[in-house]
């Protein structure tokens, strides 16, 4: 209250010194403004040293660090301002409000735990009398409980050591043609290790978060190996979440059992893919643990800003990570709500909301804000992850929303739906071309999954193609040349649906198409597919792979395993040679084409013709490769229509090409990239390390088969059970409200996932369900934990009665 008082009257002062000097005085307005500015500067410097704080440290310390605060206030002002004026409708009263909220928290926070934090007044009697007692009362540890607990490290350490062993052999799987995730993250990965941010601007820099790519450029400056630095961060995570939990519980039982299952889960349920999944459940398991310790275990202040400022930046980079995290909101909610209920009736709400709930959202929002100075910096923009961007999402969901015909299931927006869209849309007409051209091929990608909409763009597919359109266009140069197309189209249909020239109805999200009455009709069966999911039921350890792949040209695979120092995985290999090269159709007339390899005797060799990637580039060329056995003297032939049209010598070394070398075959045209000679293959190493690693995963697998139906049921019965019982007592513990939590979580996980498996895309896959598994066995035996100790604690009352 006296914080306010001062704050207050600082204002109130601003204004009649202003006032005074513009009107008694011939001073210009910006020298008036400046010491009416002075002189409340001054006023509040004094009023919160002296009264609010009542700090008795020196000027020389305080108003250095006063005129420090008021430096980064003033500019997170303006910069929280900017941000939300460029992508929110907030209202200029609404975003004032705010703006002073969120300025003054975070100047008292500071404030109070920094600038006049130095010996004040009731802390220098509180510090004299702590002393005292703990000087009176201090422990002395048994050898016996010294031993226990070199006991529990000495094998902590080597679980530890044992599992960043096994992961290190983990089987590699990675595709570097992927342009929307192994090769983006990679790319994205190599411009920021360079210092050129997140690379050129176009339609991938920022379509997902940095958070992966960031990781991997520590792999690449720590100088380890990425599944080595990735088991390391795994085992921070589960050792800091189990000692989390022990300072909650006292039970050692319950946390040996959770860290053990926690530890060893990844070697059953990892893709091997350099993908952002593999850290997701970590970075969630970490923000969590700090959340609780500056929430609930926390002692000192310093300990719950610390790891209240952990929890926030874990949260922030899970945040940037993934684009759903929205579902760790509820969670997050329940753990703050109950906390602060505590610190009420305890009577320490202000130093509570101060030191956690307050330096968790700083944290949290100042990673954000960062971000996007950083994107403003240098695209010109104030922007985050651009597929989250205001106009974009306005104009998805206007897309969206038009209906003319009957909804096809997984398919946001029809082909006769586009048509009648270009009618009302000189903006969205002009992707028109590409669609008919280019955007035939996203209509491919869908038909595994959706037979009946391979004539469409189906599910999450839409977004990128949209996207492609766009670049294709010229519009993504800038955000804000992209966001202003975005903004265009959204009007130009907005208008036609409010003047009835369409026919709109909107949908839940920007992202998620209309729901037909197929994905209606087959609720049940996903459902089950879901369960089975979450019993690793659809898996079996005998699929489980040995070899590690990498997709991609050589020098694209030498560069990345020389970035992520992971080398001795793999060793050139000479079984074969490999073409590559890119090709455009330039007419639609079908020609057959034949490929014939032959050595210097005229043995005939197999070989292997494969398109890379089904995305054309700007020029509208598709990258394949042609793969063959032979190594020496060798010869490709192709004919059309059985008449010759090349036959030239392989060359045995590696050799670069110039696309101005292009060649006419058929309706085909097609220049090759380069060669690579049998000698420069790269093969994944199979050795002792992989085939135990394999073993033990297979073991592991079959266990955690056993255990996830056993766990997931009793879990879910000793929850309910708890739950009636805390409503009839009407008493919560904090490890019942932290059990609510983590089956809120796994709730609210799947049932995002849920919404898009039956709506966009194919969702329902072990790499989404990753963090779920984690937040199962928590929940899960946490609960059986509780359950267990109340039925102990009920049993022990009646036969003392």
């Amino acid at each position: 209250m006296r914080f306010i008082v001062v704050g207050v009257l600082c204002a109130l002062v601003y204004f009649i010194a202003s006032y005074l000097f513009l009107t008694y005085t011939e001073l210009p307005a910006f020298i008036a403004s400046l010491l009416a500015y002075a002189c409340s500067f001054g006023f509040a410097y004094l009023g919160q040293k002296f009264w609010a704080f009542r700090c008795i440290a020196p000027h020389s310390v305080t108003l250095f660090r006063y005129a420090v605060l008021q430096a980064c206030c003033a500019t997170f002002a303006a910069t929280f301002t900017q941000a939300f004026v460029s992508y929110t409708n907030v209202s200029p009263l609404l975003l004032s409000g705010l703006a002073t909220v969120l300025t003054s928290g975070t100047s008292y926070i500071v404030s109070s735990c920094w600038v006049f934090a130095d010996a004040s007044e009731q802390e220098a009697e509180t510090n004299i009398s702590a002393d005292l007692a703990f000087s009176s009362i201090r422990p002395v540890m048994s050898i016996q409980h010294h031993w226990r607990s070199m006991l529990l490290i000495s094998a902590w350490l080597l679980l530890c050591i044992v599992y960043i062993n096994l992961y290190y052999y983990m089987p590699w799987s990675v595709n570097l043609y992927s342009g929307h995730d192994d090769g983006l993250f990679i790319r994205l990965a190599n411009s920021l290790a360079v210092g050129d941010w997140l690379g050129t601007y176009s339609q991938y820099t920022l379509m997902k978060g940095p958070g992966y790519p960031f990781f991997l450029v520590l792999t690449h400056f720590v100088g380890i190996s990425l599944y080595s630095l990735t088991a390391i961060f795994h085992c921070l995570a589960v050792s800091f979440f189990a000692w989390t939990l022990f300072r909650l519980s006292q039970s050692r039982i319950l946390v040996v059992l959770l860290f053990v299952l926690l530890l060893f889960l990844p070697l059953v349920i990892s893709s091997g893919r350099i993908i952002r999944d593999q850290i997701y459940p970590d970075q969630f398991l970490l923000g969590f643990s700090a959340l609780l310790f500056s929430l609930f275990v926390a002692t000192s202040n310093m300990q719950r800003i610390c790891s209240a400022l952990l929890a926030g930046v874990m949260f922030a980079w899970l945040w940037l990570t993934r684009e759903e995290g929205v579902w760790i909101l509820p969670s997050i909610a329940v753990l703050t709500i109950f906390a602060v209920w505590k610190y009420w009736r305890n009577n320490t709400l202000k130093q509570g909301l101060i030191s956690s709930v307050f330096v968790l959202i700083l944290s949290f929002s100042s990673i954000h804000i960062t971000f996007q100075l950083m994107n403003w910096r240098v695209y010109g923009q104030y922007v985050g992850v651009d597929i989250k961007e205001q106009n974009f999402k306005a104009a998805l969901a206007a897309l969206q929303s038009v209906r003319v015909e009957e909804a096809i299931s997984h398919v946001p927006v029809t082909d006769a739906t586009m048509q009648e869209i270009y009618q009302v849309s000189p903006g969205f007409a002009e992707l028109q071309d590409f669609f008919a051209t280019t955007g035939l091929n996203w209509r491919k990608l869908g038909c595994w999954f959706y037979p009946w909409a391979c004539n469409e763009i189906a599910g999450g597919w839409f977004i990128w193609a949209l996207r492609e359109a766009v670049a294709s266009k010229g519009y993504y140069k800038t955000p804000a040349k992209a966001a202003a197309f975005y903004a265009k189209v959204e009007q130009e249909i907005n208008q036609a649906c409010a003047d009835k020239r369409l026919s709109c109805s909107k949908s839940l999200t920007a992202f998620m198409p209309e729901i037909s009455q197929r994905d209606i009709k087959n609720i049940p069966d996903t459902l089950q597919q879901l369960i089975d999911m979450l019993l690793l039921s659809h898996f079996s350890a005998n699929n489980m792979r040995l070899h590690s792949e990498i997709d991609g040209s050589f020098s694209g695979k030498q560069s990345v395993l020389n970035f992520l120092h992971s080398q001795e995985r793999f060793y050139l290999d000479n079984k074969d040679v490999e073409v590559f090269g890119r090709y455009a159709i330039v007419n639609k007339k079908i020609q057959e084409l034949d490929f014939q390899i032959t050595d210097k005797q005229g043995k005939t060799y197999a070989h292997t013709l494969r398109q890379l990637s089904g995305i054309a580039d700007v020029n509208k060329f598709y990258p394949f490769s042609l793969q063959t056995s032979c190594l020496n003297g060798c010869r490709l032939a192709i004919s059309i229509d059985g008449l010759d049209k090349i036959n030239a010598v392989i060359p045995d070394r590696d050799q670069s090409f110039k696309q101005e070398q292009a060649i006419e075959l058929g309706n085909l045209l097609v220049f090759f990239d380069q060669l690579e000679s049998g000698k420069r293959q790269i093969t994944g190493i199979v050795g002792a390390g992989e085939i135990r690693t394999l073993k033990l995963r297979q073991r592991l697998f079959e266990m955690f088969k056993i255990i996830f139906p056993v766990m997931l049921i009793l879990g879910l019965i000793a929850f309910v059970v708890l739950s009636v019982i805390a409503i009839k007592q009407r008493s919560l513990s904090t490890l019942f409200i932290f059990s609510a939590a983590m089956w809120g979580a796994v709730l609210a996980r799947l049932t995002i996932l849920f919404l898009v498996h039956i709506s966009s895309f194919p969702a329902l896959a072990k790499l989404y369900f990753m963090p779920v598994y984690s937040i199962l066995i928590i929940s899960s035996l946490l609960s059986l934990y509780l359950l267990i100790q109340f039925l102990a604690g009920y049993l022990q009352n009646r036969n003392i009665t």
